[in-house]
C-alpha cells in the first residue's frame, strides 16, 4: 500500500490514507494469518508516530482524524496485541491516550519528551529485571492513569544498544574486539555478556574470550537520565589459531557476523553490531597478517551487516616492496607462491602501466613520476591499484602479504609516494606531488597553545622557502598560528597555535566551540587560494583521540574518513560525567529542591542562552556598574570564547554554579527564555527586557505549526515568573503583554540596548567599531542583519554578497549578521565578499559603524531608525512569511522605513538610488521612529535600574 504522507496543516491527506488502511484491514482480517495480522497492525500503528508528534501543531481535526481511526483499531484483540508488542512505551502510551480523546495529556507527554527525553527508570517486581515495568515521570502529571499493562516492558523496550570503540591485530595475529554493549535501562551489572561469531547461512556461534570493562564515556551517546552504563565496555579477543580453526570447522564458510548477546534474568537479546566510534575506530578497518598460505581474515562494518570478519585468499602476493623518491619496488618470492608473467598500476579509466621486471623476473620496479599524467595538479592524488598478470593469464589484484603495520614500516607512510593497502589487503600505489601529515600533537605546559609536529614529503628536491601554512577552521572561524618553522633539513615542521583568541580586538579569551579542521592552504595552478585537509599519522594516530580540560575549555583531537585527517573540537571545560544526561539531571533536581538562602546582592543575566553578554541587559549591568559597584554582576556564557562586561564573572552555563546562581541569586534579568526547569522562587525579581519589539507574530500569537508542546508551555510558565517586562514603546508593551500573557504592567522605559546609539560617545564609538573591524574611514558599511525562517533549515541568507559586491564596486564592504537562532549552521569561512560579524558581541558597535542597513522582518528596525540612517528591506517572500509562516502585528508594507525589494539587483539599484525615502527625511521614517522608538533617548537602562534597585 502507499506510503503514510508526510504530517501538515490540512488533515486531508492523512483521511485519505487512513481510509485505504481501514479498507485493506478488512482483507487482512478476512485472509492473513494471526501473526500476520498482527504484525501488519503494529506496522500501521508505527506508522502514525510522526502524525502523533504532529498533534502539538495542529487542530482538533488532526487530532480527531488519528482519535477515530486508533480507537477503532485499539478496539479489536488484534490491535490490541499490536499496541502491546509492536510499539515502545512511549508511543503505546501516546496512542492509547489519543483514542481515549485526551488531547491534553498527549501534549503533555509530547512536551515531556521534548524537555527531558525518552529515557525512564524501571520497577522491579521481586527483585527480577524479566517483570520490569517502565515509570516514565509524566506519569505523575497526567489528568488520570494509564492502563498499566502499557508500561509492562516487552522485546521492542530493550533493544540491544552496542558500539565497536576498537579493531587491532597483533604481530601473531590475534584480533582484538573492543565495544560497549547493554539493555536500556538494566544495569550493566546485572547482564550477563557474550561475544561470538556466527557463521553466514548458519545460526551457530562460535563464544570469544571476553573481558568486561568501564569507560563512563559510554554515558554522554547513551543520554539516561536514570542509568549509567559505564560497565557496558567489553573487550573480545579471538586467537590466530582460533581463525584458521573457524575456517576448517564452518566447511568453508567465508564470513562471520561479530554477535552479541546480553542476558538479565529472563531476558535474551542478540544482535550484530551496527555502529563504530568514529573518534577511535577509521572506517577502513586496519588489516591483520595471513592466517594461513595466501589468506587472511580481514573486517568489514556497515549498519546493514553489522561488524564482520571475512576470509580472503589471494591469487598473488608480495611481502617486500620498497619506495625510493619516485620508483616503486616489488619483490616476490618464488617459495611464496605464484610469480606475476607482469605486473602493472590499474586506474578506472586510464590505461594500465607496466613495471620493468629485472633478469631474474621476480623483482619489478616503476617510476611513478615518469608515467604520462601521473602527477596530480596542485595538491590532488593519484590512486593506482598493483594487478598481476599471473601464469594462467588471468589478472587479479595484487595482495600484500603483511599487515597494515608493516606496510606503514617498509613504505613511509609520510612520502608524496606511498604504498597502502585496501580494507580488502590489496596493494595500492599513492602519489601526492606534495603531501603534508602529522605526527605529534601536544598542548602547551601553560594551557595556550597547541604544538603540531609533521612533515612535507615532496616528489622533487626542490627546497622549500617556508613551511607548510597551516590553520584551524570550522564553517565559523578560522585560527591563524602563532608560529611555523622547520625542525630539520628533511621536511619536518612544528606550527603551533593558540588556544585564545582576541577576534574583534575586545581582549583574549577562549576559541570559539566548534569542529576545527587542521587544513593547509595552497594555491593552484589558477591562483586561487583553496585549503586541504592534512591527516594524522605514526604515533599521533596510535594516541588519538587525545584529550584535553583546560581552564577555559575543552579539547578533543581525533581523525575523521579514511585518510584520519585531524580535527580539533573545542567545548566548554566539562568533564565526561558532567556531559552525561545523569549529571544534568541530577543538577536540575538539586536546583528544583533547593532551599540555599537567597542573595539580594547578586544579578544573574543572561542574553540568548549565554551566546553574547549584550542587548539591554548589558546597557542595565554597565548602569548598575556605576550606580550599585557592591552588586555582584554574574553573566551567563555558553562557554568563555563569549566576552564579559568590565568587573562583571562568567558563569558557564547548566554548570553547578550557574544552577546555585539560578536558585539564589537576588535578580534575574534576561532577553529570552530560561530553560523548561526554571521556577522563579518567591524572594527573587526576575526582569524580562525581551530581545526586540515585534514585527513578526511570536508567543501565543505564533501559528500552532510554529511552535511546539514544550514551548508553549513555557511560555505559560516564564510570563507568570516575570516581575517586570520591559518595553520600548506602548505599541511593544500592548503586542508584548497580549502575545506572552503578561498580566502585570510593562514598563515602558525605551530599549536599554539602543542608549548607546544616542550617547555623546557615539561618534568615537563608530570610528573605533570600523578600526576593529578594519574599515577604512572612506569606506561605505552595510549591514546585513536578516530574521531567521520557522520553515528554513539552512542558514543562507536571500542576499547574493558576491552579486552585491561586483555591483556596489570596491567603495562598499559587507557586514553580515546571522540570526542566533541558526548561528551554528551558518558558513562563512573561505570566502571574502563580506566579513561575518554574527559574534561580534555587540551589536550596537555594528549599528554605529554601518553608513545602511538592509535586513527583512527583523526587528533591528526598530533599533536602526534610532540612528537615523537608511534602511531598505530584502523580502522575496514576503506574501509566504505574511499570510503563511509568522504574519505581521501591522501593515509592514505600509510602514516599513525604506524601500522593499524582492532580489539583489533590485537592492543595489534601489542602495545606488540612494532613494529619499530610506533616510531620515522620508516622511515614513520619521513616523516610524516617533510611533516604535519614541522613548530611546540614551537614558532607558538608568531608568530601569531606577525602577528596580
Amino acid at each position: 500500500m502507499d506510503p503514510v504522507p508526510a504530517p501538515e496543516p490540512d488533515a486531508a491527506a492523512l483521511r485519505s490514507w487512513l481510509d485505504t488502511v481501514s479498507t485493506a484491514a478488512a482483507v487482512v482480517e478476512a485472509e492473513a494469518s494471526d501473526a500476520e495480522a498482527r504484525h501488519w497492525y503494529g506496522q500501521r500503528l508505527a506508522d502514525l508516530k510522526k502524525h502523533v508528534e504532529y498533534v502539538q501543531h495542529s487542530g482538533p481535526d488532526q487530532f480527531n482524524t488519528l482519535r477515530q481511526f486508533v480507537r477503532a483499531v485499539l478496539q479489536g484483540t488484534t490491535g490490541q496485541y499490536a499496541l502491546q508488542n509492536s510499539l515502545e512505551v512511549h508511543q503505546r502510551v501516546l496512542l492509547s491516550l489519543l483514542a481515549e480523546g485526551r488531547r491534553d495529556d498527549v501534549l503533555l507527554v509530547l512536551a515531556d519528551l521534548q524537555d527531558y527525553g525518552a529515557s525512564y527508570p524501571l520497577e522491579e517486581a521481586a527483585g527480577s529485571a524479566c517483570s520490569a515495568t517502565a515509570v516514565p515521570p509524566y506519569l505523575a502529571q497526567l489528568s488520570k492513569p494509564v492502563d498499566p499493562s502499557l508500561l509492562s516492558l516487552c522485546a521492542v523496550d530493550l533493544p540491544l544498544s552496542s558500539r565497536v570503540t576498537g579493531f587491532a591485530w597483533s604481530d601473531a595475529g590475534a584480533l582484538e574486539i573492543q565495544g560497549w554493549a547493554y539493555l536500556p535501562g538494566i544495569d550493566p551489572a546485572d547482564c550477563t555478556l557474550e561475544v561470538g561469531l556466527r557463521h553466514s547461512g548458519s545460526s551457530c556461534v562460535s563464544a570469544l574470550a571476553v573481558s568486561r570493562d568501564q569507560d563512563p564515556r559510554i554515558d554522554i551517546p547513551a543520554a539516561d537520565r536514570w542509568q549509567s552504563y559505564a560497565g557496558a565496555a567489553f573487550t573480545a579477543t579471538v586467537e590466530s589459531r582460533a581463525l584458521s580453526e573457524l575456517q576448517q570447522d564452518s566447511g568453508g564458510a567465508s564470513e562471520w557476523a561479530v554477535h552479541v548477546t546480553l542476558r538479565a534474568g529472563d531476558i535474551s537479546v542478540s544482535d550484530v553490531i551496527r555502529t563504530r566510534d568514529p573518534d577511535t575506530l577509521p572506517r577502513r578497518l586496519p588489516v591483520g597478517p595471513f592466517t594461513d598460505d595466501r589468506t587472511r581474515i580481514i573486517g568489514l562494518m556497515d549498519g546493514a551487516q553489522g561488524l564482520r570478519l571475512k576470509a580472503v585468499r589471494y591469487s598473488c602476493t608480495t611481502a617486500a616492496v620498497e619506495v625510493a623518491g619516485s620508483v616503486v619496488l616489488v619483490r616476490f618470492e618464488r617459495s611464496a607462491g605464484p610469480v606475476p608473467a607482469a605486473l602493472h598500476l590499474a586506474v578506472a579509466g586510464e590505461p594500465p602501466v607496466e613495471f620493468r621486471p629485472d633478469l631474474s623476473g621476480s623483482v619489478f620496479s616503476v617510476d611513478a613520476a615518469a608515467v604520462p599524467g601521473s602527477l596530480p595538479a596542485g595538491t590532488a592524488e593519484q590512486r593506482w591499484t598493483v594487478k598481476a598478470l599471473l601464469p594462467n593469464g588471468r589478472t587479479e589484484p595484487l595482495g600484500w602479504a603483511g599487515s597494515s603495520d608493516t606496510l606503514a614500516a617498509a613504505s613511509d607512510p609520510t612520502a608524496a609516494l606511498r604504498t597502502e593497502c585496501t580494507g580488502y589487503g590489496y596493494l595500492q600505489v599513492v602519489l601526492r606531488p606534495e603531501r603534508v601529515t602529522l605526527s605529534n600533537a601536544a598542548v602547551s605546559a601553560d594551557g595556550m597553545s597547541l604544538v603540531l609536529d609533521g612533515r612535507l614529503g615532496c616528489l622533487s628536491d626542490q627546497p622549500h622557502a617556508a613551511p607548510p601554512e597551516l590553520l584551524l577552521r570550522t564553517d565559523r572561524n578560522d585560527v591563524r598560528p602563532l608560529s611555523a618553522g622547520w625542525l630539520d633539513g628533511h621536511g619536518s615542521f612544528r606550527t603551533v597555535f593558540p588556544l585564545t583568541q582576541d577576534k574583534w580586538g575586545l581582549g583574549e579569551s577562549a576559541l570559539e566551540s566548534g569542529h576545527y579542521r587542521v587544513l593547509r592552504t595552497v594555491t593552484d595552478e589558477n591562483g586561487r587560494v583553496r585549503a586541504v585537509r592534512v591527516p594524522a599519522l605514526g604515533s599521533l594516530l596510535a594516541e588519538l583521540p587525545l584529550r584535553a580540560l583546560l581552564e577555559l575549555t575543552s579539547l578533543e583531537l581525533v581523525g575523521e574518513g579514511n585518510e584520519q585527517d585531524l580535527v580539533l573540537r573545542v567545548s566548554a571545560p566539562r568533564t565526561a560525567d558532567e556531559r552525561t544526561a545523569r549529571n544534568r539531571a541530577r543538577l536540575i533536581s538539586d536546583y528544583s529542591g533547593s532551599a540555599e538562602p537567597m542573595d539580594r546582592g547578586s544579578v544573574l543575566f543572561e542574553t540568548f542562552d549565554g551566546k553574547f553578554c549584550s542587548d539591554s541587559g548589558r546597557a542595565i549591568s554597565d548602569v548598575l556598574g556605576l550606580s550599585h559597584p557592591r552588586l555582584h554582576r554574574y553573566w551567563t556564557v555558553a562557554d568563555f570564547s563569549v566576552p564579559v562586561p568590565p568587573d562583571c564573572t562568567p558563569v558557564l552555563r547548566e554548570s553547578r554554579e550557574w544552577f546555585r546562581l539560578l536558585a539564589t541569586a537576588g535578580y534575574l534579568v534576561n532577553n529570552n527564555n530560561f530553560p523548561h526547569y526554571f521556577r522563579k522562587r518567591p524572594e527573587q525579581f526576575y526582569v524580562q527586557t525581551w530581545h526586540g519589539t515585534p514585527l513578526k507574530r511570536i508567543g501565543s500569537d505564533t501559528p500552532v505549526d510554529g511552535t511546539t508542546a514544550s514551548y508553549r508551555a513555557l511560555l505559560q510558565r516564564e510570563a507568570a515568573a516575570w516581575d517586570m517586562l520591559l518595553s520600548q514603546s506602548e505599541f511593544a508593551a500592548e503586542t508584548l503583554a497580549s502575545a506572552f500573557g503578561y498580566r502585570g504592567e510593562p514598563a515602558v522605559f525605551g530599549y536599554p540596548r539602543n542608549d548607546a546609539l544616542t550617547a555623546e560617545t557615539a561618534a568615537g564609538r563608530r570610528l573605533e567599531s570600523r578600526r576593529r573591524l578594519g574599515i577604512a574611514d572612506d569606506r561605505k558599511v552595510l549591514l546585513y542583519l536578516p530574521t531567521w525562517r520557522d520553515n528554513r533549515s539552512m542558514a543562507d541568507p536571500y542576499l547574493d554578497f558576491e552579486a552585491a559586491v561586483a555591483r556596489l564596486g570596491p567603495e562598499y564592504v559587507l557586514l553580515y549578521r546571522g540570526h542566533h537562532k541558526i548561528a551554528g549552521r551558518r558558513k562563512t569561512t573561505g570566502q571574502n565578499h563580506f566579513i561575518d560579524v554574527t559574534t561580534y558581541p555587540e551589536i550596537n558597535d555594528l549599528y554605529l559603524a554601518a553608513d545602511l542597513l538592509v535586513t527583512d522582518y527583523s526587528s533591528a528596525m526598530f533599533d536602526f531608525c534610532v540612528t537615523g540612517k537608511p534602511m531598505y528591506f530584502l523580502v522575496p517572500d514576503l506574501a509566504r512569511y505574511r499570510d503563511s509562516e509568522r504574519g505581521f502585528y501591522f501593515g509592514f508594507e505600509e510602514e516599513a522605513p525604506g524601500p522593499m525589494v524582492t532580489s539583489t539587483d533590485d537592492l543595489v539599484a534601489a542602495i545606488l538610488a540612494d532613494h529619499p525615502s530610506s533616510g531620515p527625511n522620508g516622511g515614513r521614517y520619521r513616523q516610524f521612529t516617533r510611533r516604535y522608538a519614541p522613548m530611546d533617548d540614551g537614558s532607558a537602562a538608568a531608568r530601569a535600574a531606577k525602577a528596580v534597585w
